[in-house]
């Protein structure tokens, strides 16, 4: 009887003890979980301050700028200033408002520096290309202009120069190489023979005079 009490009071107090560890468990995850809800609700609370404030603002600004658009209207209308100058000072306050954002301001103001940049850069090179291109316009029709009036090239002597025309005169297919003679006298030079045509005794004339190192030329060529 004694033993069989015994083991029914250790049985008891293992029971006793088990549940008293069940309950400190218990108690110890619900204060974690208590700390973590308060930790959650401290964020949320955060959030909500941070918008509350960004909102505020927003408010302030728009407030400033309603209130500087008012009084401008008000001002011009005192002293009698046009429609348009009331829609430039609305207008100053609107990009005042775009620029000043307490939230995208500062983003927009760098977007619109960067483009200001991009556009500057791009009309300076386009002026230099078009300087550039001018000059070289210039600088062709300059080069041209001295090959016009750069003095002829005199022959080294009569032969050479008489070579010379007969190079540039009997160069085409069709000229009458067989039936005309040059020479050269002092730098004159003389056409004889017999030519086809009129047209012909022209052409051959001017194609000589046109030979550096000439000092004329005497037709001595007819016609068939």
């Amino acid at each position: 009887m004694k033993v069989m009490t015994r083991a029914k009071a250790k049985t008891v107090s293992g029971t006793t003890k088990g549940g008293a560890s069940a309950i400190r468990s218990w108690i110890a995850g619900g204060g974690s979980t208590v700390k973590g809800t308060q930790k959650q609700t401290q964020r949320q609370a955060r959030q909500v301050l941070n918008e509350a404030r960004k909102q505020a603002r927003r408010q302030a600004t728009r407030a400033r700028i309603a209130a500087a658009k008012a009084r401008a209207q008000s001002r011009a209308k005192a002293s009698g200033v046009s429609t348009k100058a009331i829609g430039a000072a609305g207008a100053a306050g609107l990009l005042a408002g775009y620029f000043l954002d307490p939230d995208s301001g500062k983003r927009r103001r760098h977007v619109t520096r960067d483009r200001a940049l991009g556009l500057f850069r791009r009309g300076a090179d386009r002026a230099r290309r078009q300087a550039e291109y001018r000059a070289g316009q210039v600088e062709g029709k300059v080069e041209a202009a001295k090959s016009k009036t750069a003095p002829e090239k005199p022959a080294a002597n009569d032969q050479a120069l008489a070579e010379r025309v007969k190079s540039e005169i009997f160069q085409p297919a069709d000229a009458p190489k067989d039936s005309v003679n040059i020479n050269v006298e002092d730098g004159v030079v003389y056409l004889r023979g017999q030519v086809k045509r009129p047209d012909e005794i022209r052409k051959l004339v001017k194609e000589a005079e046109s030979v550096d190192g000439v000092r004329g030329v005497e037709n001595l060529l007819h016609t068939a």
